[in-house]
């Protein structure tokens, strides 16, 4: 960092001078990447549901799978960046598909209650999606929702948007309706978060699962034992979630822009010439 500067400055100075500016090392945050075409419809979503409060995303019913690693490895990159930058487009990795001994779950809640959780034997097709949309959504959404006014809720993935799959859902079209989803937002999806609670509760365990069965077991224990506020606050947050992609135009919820903070601060084209001047001026 200090090339092309007039003077030379130690790691710790600029260390303590990036803190000072709230830029601090951060895990950088792994999400789908979003096209303009994504961000158009984010931003189309958030607006259509944008008079909807808590009440009616009380209504509708999460769903969603996740892989989880028996052994996780770490691959973490750090940056630095404000607190309020965490889902910024440039603090934000790409994810791909992880390999290792690992399971595929789906699951399902609601404001109402939790619904199943279902070890998914190798990887979700339409046929295996089919028989857990008539053993487990169809009853769920008949009992949480016995007046026929629930909706369902899934995401854009193959085998949820298969011919079969779709037939089946026109079938039930009187009975439960089903939410229009924007591609590749997992961060608008409360359950996301759930997943997030399931591998700390996990990677918590002393000892940890030793092998795909004992992970099994561990991820419906900690399922089942899913506090009752935690998946209720979690639905109440939607008419918040819309409004940060609003007000991010369509990107994952974000605070102020790099941009934005960069022009504030008047950054010169090295960091390092900057963190001298910060440095000289304290003298």
């Amino acid at each position: 960092m200090n090339q092309g500067a007039t003077k030379s400055v130690s790691q710790s100075t600029i260390q303590r001078t990036l803190l000072r500016l709230g830029l601090r090392s951060r895990r950088l945050v792994r999400a789908p990447m979003l096209t303009a075409v994504h961000r158009r419809r984010r931003l189309e979503f958030a607006r259509q549901y944008s008079s909807w409060t808590s009440t009616e995303w009380r209504q509708v019913a999460f769903s969603d799978e996740s892989r989880f690693m028996l052994h996780r490895t770490d691959g973490r990159w750090r940056i630095r960046r404000e607190t309020s930058e965490r889902n910024h487009p440039a603090t934000i990795a790409g994810t791909v598909q992880a390999g290792g001994g690992s399971i595929m779950v789906w699951g399902m809640f609601s404001w109402h209650s939790l619904g199943s959780l279902i070890i998914v034997e190798g990887t979700m097709d339409q046929y295996k999606y089919a028989s857990v949309l008539a053993d487990h959504v169809h009853p769920y959404m008949r009992i949480v929702f016995p007046q026929d006014d629930g909706i369902f809720q899934q995401d854009n993935a193959r085998c949820h948007t298969a011919a079969s799959v779709r037939a089946w859902f026109e079938e039930h079209q009187d009975e439960f309706t089903v939410l229009p989803w924007p591609a590749n937002s997992p961060d608008l999806n409360p359950i996301e978060h759930l997943w997030d609670h399931l591998d700390r509760v996990v990677r918590a365990m002393d000892p940890q699962p030793r092998n795909l069965a004992q992970l099994a077991t561990a991820l419906e224990s900690a399922w089942l034992n899913i506090p009752e506020n935690t998946f209720r606050d979690l639905c109440d947050s939607l008419p918040a979630r819309l409004a940060a992609v609003r007000s991010a135009k369509g990107y994952h919820k974000c605070g102020r822009s790099l941009r934005d903070i960069s022009s504030d601060l008047k950054y010169p084209k090295s960091i390092v010439a900057y963190v001298i001047k910060e440095v000289e001026g304290e003298r």
